[in-house]
């Protein structure tokens, strides 16, 4: 079956002395020209899709994903006031200096102890 790519009418068929001239396209839906009298003009509306005898249905999108659930490990802080960062530091300074004197007390253990 062979289609025209163009399929022309007029706007009034009761009085065609003053119809608009109207030529529409069988390829690309919603491709139109108009003209009266010497005048023309071309306008497209629609979606850009040339004409198929199958209808085109796009795939739907993803459904939508749920958002990260909020737990501990990604919850912000806030952050520490200076008086807790210097109380923190010497905690961590004290907690140092007693580890090296148990080192100490250790090694010296062994050394005061006689091999066997």
């Amino acid at each position: 079956m062979h289609m025209p790519p163009w399929t022309a009418r007029l706007s009034c068929s009761l009085c065609p002395q003053y119809s608009v001239a109207i030529v529409r396209s069988n390829l690309w839906p919603g491709a139109y020209a108009f003209a009266v009298g010497k005048k023309f003009e071309n306008v497209y509306i629609g979606w850009g899709h040339k004409y198929s005898p199958d209808n085109f249905n796009p795939m739907l999108p993803p459904p939508i994903q749920q958002e990260y659930p909020s737990g501990l490990e990604i919850m912000e802080m806030s952050d520490p006031t200076v008086e807790e960062e210097q109380a923190l530091k010497a905690a961590q300074e004290q907690a140092l200096a007693a580890a090296e004197e148990e080192e100490e007390d250790e090694e010296e253990d062994e050394d005061e102890d006689p091999e066997d």
